[in-house]
Formats: structure tokens, sequence, C-alpha cells
């Protein structure tokens, strides 16, 4: 096993592993573990062994980590994996049971988790002047689309979850009514994450595209440009792509519509300015 370099300040990662966690394109295909047939309850539950890679590249070990929109802990307990400190916020007390129930299973200290909306946890957490070395998250990808180009229930079994109904919570981003109203959300969301990170550290924003009413919605691109109009810079992406999903004849045989199986992990960093740097907490 490699050792960290001593001039590596940004986290404990050996050259290696550090080279292979600078993939643009990440191909995954995870065993079933860490409470995954307790997680699979939420449409949208990524693998903590994703989290702790993200993690582990973007952090030091015993750093504090942000979670704004922890659905069942995917990132709480890809922190612990990894000896990192998070705190989750999740608007929706269901999620917060699974998660608990999960760390009893496994044998894992449960990180802290607050129950409310992010925005007014967020708020708070500013006001107390918390600072955070790296903020990752997964937060509804859109607003809630009718499903145009399928009938039913999904066959395969990994998709047969309430993935469209996170929460009937009016807070909730993806209960928008409108694709405008959800960005403006996120826009404050953005907002607020630059003001409780660390400066020089990481924003780490996973999103998804979607296909809706004849046309591609880019929704990565509308992220990336409220997070750039913030002042973070946009660093990268990473294309995730977890093996074993389904193609669907989408289109066939009139027309081009694409099968979006990949995830967007968007990147940004705050950026020192005029060489003045943020207090840690």
């Amino acid at each position: 096993m490699g050792k960290t370099h001593p001039n590596n300040k940004m986290n404990n990662l050996s050259g290696d592993k550090w080279l292979f966690l600078t993939q643009s394109v990440m191909k995954t295909s995870y065993p079933k573990i860490y409470g995954f047939s307790l997680r699979q309850q939420h449409g949208a539950n990524k693998p903590p062994q994703l989290m702790k890679d993200l993690i582990s590249f973007f952090t030091k070990e015993r750093s504090t980590v942000l979670d704004p929109f922890a659905g069942v802990g995917g990132t709480l307990l890809g922190a612990s994996l990894c000896n990192r400190k998070a705190l989750g916020i999740e608007l929706s007390g269901r999620w917060i049971t699974i998660y608990k129930k999960v760390c009893k299973q496994e044998k894992i200290k449960p990180q802290g988790i607050e129950r409310g909306d992010c925005l007014e946890v967020m708020d708070k957490l500013i006001n107390s002047r918390r600072k955070f070395s790296l903020i990752i998250t997964d937060p509804p990808y859109n607003i809630n689309l009718k499903r145009t180009m399928c009938r039913g229930r999904y066959r395969n079994r990994n998709r047969q979850t309430e993935f469209t109904n996170f929460s009937k919570n009016c807070r909730d981003f993806s209960n928008c009514t409108t694709y405008a109203g959800y960005i403006a959300k996120m826009a404050l969301f953005i907002q607020m994450s630059s003001k409780l990170l660390l400066t020089n550290k990481f924003l780490v924003i996973m999103t998804k595209n979607a296909y809706q009413d004849g046309k591609y919605m880019n929704v990565s691109r509308d992220v990336a440009s409220l997070a750039e109009s913030s002042g973070l810079t946009f660093k990268g992406e990473i294309i995730w792509y977890q093996n074993g999903v389904r193609l669907r004849p989408y289109g066939y045989p009139f027309t081009y519509v694409p099968n979006i199986i990949h995830h967007n992990i968007l990147i940004f960093r705050k950026e020192s300015q005029n060489g003045r740097r943020t207090k840690s907490f």
C-alpha cells in the first residue's frame, strides 16, 4: 500500500489511489451490503462505498462533512467508513429511521442527523458560524416529472421503489410545481453551501439529466451555472455509471430518445479571495 505524500494537504491517499479517483468516468458494481435491503426503499439511495471514495478524496481524516439531503444516509455511512465526522439534514422522518436501523444492524455508530428543511437548518448553521471541510449531497434531481416513457411498474427489482415520491412535504424540492421554482430553491441551497464551506474546500453535487415532453433537460448544466453565479469555481465532473441499469426502447422505431443511465457528479471549489482564508471551526 502506497504512502501519503508529505505535501498532500488535501487527503490521506497514496499517489496510486489519488490517480484512480481522478478518472472522469466511474463504472461501478458494488455489492449490496451496508443495509441495502433497508436503504433500497429510497429510490435514489447512493452506495456508501461510492460516497466513501468521494469523501476520502476531498477531505483529510477526522474532517467534518455535511450532507443537506441525507436520505437514508449513504453519505453518512460513507463518512463512517473512512473515519470522517458527518452531519446530515433530512426532511423525512421515514428515511432517518431507516438510516438508524441500518447503523444498528451494521453496528456502525450513527453520525449526526437533523430532521428539517435543509434551507432552514443550513441558515441556523450559518448563524452559528459552523464551517465544513466538504459538502457532498444528492438533492432531488428535478421536480416530480410524470412518467411518459413507460407504463405501470418497472419489472427490474432495482427500480421497484417510490422513485417519484420522496415525500409529500411541500418543502421537498421535488414537489415544486415548476422547474423554475426548483431552480430557485437550488440557487438558495448553493448560496448557503458556499457560506458553510471552508475556503479552498469543495462542494460536490450529484445530479441527473432528464427527458420530458420531447426535450432533453440539462439539469447538470443549470446547476453548474447556479454554482458559478454564486462564486464557486467549477473544477470538473465525474460521469458515474452503475452496472446493471436496464436499457429501454424509448422512441423505437420512430425517433431518438436517450436512455439516461449515468449520473453527473459536479465538483466545485470555494476559492480564496484576496489571499484571505476562512477561519476553521
